[in-house]
């Protein structure tokens, strides 16, 4: 062989190296900027996952907060129903020898706690002249004056050091603590 064909295949030979390199190095490059841009959106998608997480969670939380607010919008709204008719039904019953003896039985107690029958008793207008015939009955002295009260008494010492709220109102905000409580200790 020829000086010339020897050349040309060493020429041939390294090109064909220069080849089978160019296409292993150009791989290895696009690999590599393949992997870069992975990457760079897998981390993107996990930012976004975590955003989407986030706000999956904030949106279950606002609405359990919305949810348990007009659960107690709503067990509010029937306490006052139920105060009303409460009210209403003291009305009613207002007169009813039911009422008198709720009555009696209150001033009966309210005297046992202050320890005296020397008491001043407060109740409604529309209660009034019940009230001064239990007292007469009871063998109260004193007086028996008028209050702004829906019913009930309030009784107090001649002095005014001791005093017994029965009126309807103190009566029925005591039981609604005990029933809100109740109320609110269900839905946990």
């Amino acid at each position: 062989m020829s000086l010339f064909e020897d050349l040309i295949r060493s020429k041939i030979t390294e090109l064909e190296e220069l080849k089978k390199n160019l296409v292993i190095e150009i791989e290895t490059r696009i690999r590599r900027d393949a992997n870069a841009s992975l990457n760079k959106f897998s981390e993107q998608i996990t930012n976004v996952e975590s955003e989407v997480a986030l706000e999956r969670e904030r949106i279950l939380y606002d609405a359990v907060v919305s949810s348990r607010k007009k659960l107690a919008e709503t067990y509010e709204l029937l306490l006052k129903d139920l105060v009303e008719a409460l009210y209403e039904e003291v009305d009613r019953m207002r007169g009813s020898e039911r009422y008198v003896k709720f009555l009696t039985r209150l001033v009966e107690d309210a005297v046992r706690y202050i320890q005296s029958s020397d008491v001043v008793i407060y109740a409604s207008p529309k209660d009034r002249g019940v009230v001064e015939v239990i007292a007469r009955n009871l063998g109260l002295t004193g007086l028996v004056s008028e209050r702004d009260i829906k019913g009930g008494v309030i009784v107090t010492s001649r002095d005014g050091r001791i005093a017994v709220d029965y009126s309807i109102e103190s009566i029925v905000n005591n039981k609604l603590e005990e029933l809100k409580h109740l109320l609110y200790l269900e839905t946990r």
